[in-house]
């Protein structure tokens, strides 16, 4: 017997079955909305030498946007060709910027929240996805004074075949004298000697190249800081400059930072005199 206010058990169910797919599809246009950020980042792993941070927010891969989740994610990382590598587009602090990876990360993931992802939604038109092979990787290491040494890491023919020349134009002094010295004495003995000494040379520099460059930036008491994709030295810079408009670099090729506002200066107010006028 079925009461006139009460539905008949299949129209129940009914009911309830589509209550259930409203609530799943609505739940997949959520997961296609957000993006995925990072959670947490493994001791040793590939995200933990990338420099990357906890709310790092992957926005695209191989310049396409990314809205898949977690799993579709692990999937494409596992996929990745090591020698070829992939680009990662990642979102921090409102600033874009892109890697180039050799495989998964070693990260725990998350979705995105919605102010974040928000955000993300309103300057995607805006963000301008390339090939991997346009970029290159480079180096940023920095100090307190925000003074940035930014180093292309691929390996500079110029150092290989004119060391001299690649020392004097990245500034490394004591390398150069000590190269200098070498080439005087192996002359002086024998011009055989010269030229071994000059092909072992042109060895050591071809693999010694970057080592080079970041023992003598953290010699001058600068550390890592970042890894960023960029097509030119001067686009690295740039996303530096993002992240703190007082970043000046050496040598510089986005001209200097903007000056800095100084706030007017506010007028002291008369104090009124406590002793009554006569």
């Amino acid at each position: 017997m079925v009461l006139a206010d009460e539905a008949p058990l299949e129209e129940q169910t009914d009911k309830k079955d589509s209550s259930s797919s409203i609530s799943n599809s609505e739940t997949s246009d959520k997961v296609a909305e957000n993006f995925i950020c990072i959670k947490e980042v493994r001791s040793i792993s590939r995200a933990k030498a990338l420099r990357l941070k906890v709310g790092d927010v992957i926005v695209g891969i191989e310049g396409k946007p990314f809205n898949g989740n977690v799993e579709e994610l692990l999937d494409i990382f596992d996929e990745i060709d090591e020698r070829k590598g992939a680009l990662l587009t990642i979102w921090r602090e409102d600033v874009v910027f892109n890697l180039i990876i050799l495989g998964p990360l070693g990260c725990v993931f998350e979705l995105t929240k919605e102010d974040v992802t928000k955000k993300i939604h309103d300057i995607l038109p805006n963000i301008e996805f390339g090939d991997i092979s346009e970029y290159v990787t480079f180096e940023l290491l920095r100090n307190i004074k925000s003074e940035c040494d930014v180093f292309d890491t691929r390996v500079s023919q110029l150092g290989i075949f004119l060391p001299p020349v690649w020392l004097i134009q990245n500034r490394l002094w004591e390398p150069l004298l000590a190269t200098l010295a070498i080439y005087a004495i192996t002359l002086s003995v024998h011009w055989a000697l010269f030229i071994i000494s000059s092909v072992l040379l042109a060895l050591y520099f071809r693999k010694a190249q970057l080592v080079l460059l970041r023992s003598f930036s953290l010699h001058k008491q600068k550390e890592f800081w970042m890894i960023i994709a960029a097509k030119t030295m001067s686009d690295a810079q740039k996303i530096a400059r993002l992240f703190s408009n007082r970043m000046t670099f050496k040598p510089d090729l986005i001209g200097p930072p903007p000056p800095s506002k100084i706030e007017p200066s506010k007028k002291k107010k008369k104090r009124k005199s406590s002793i009554p006028e006569m």
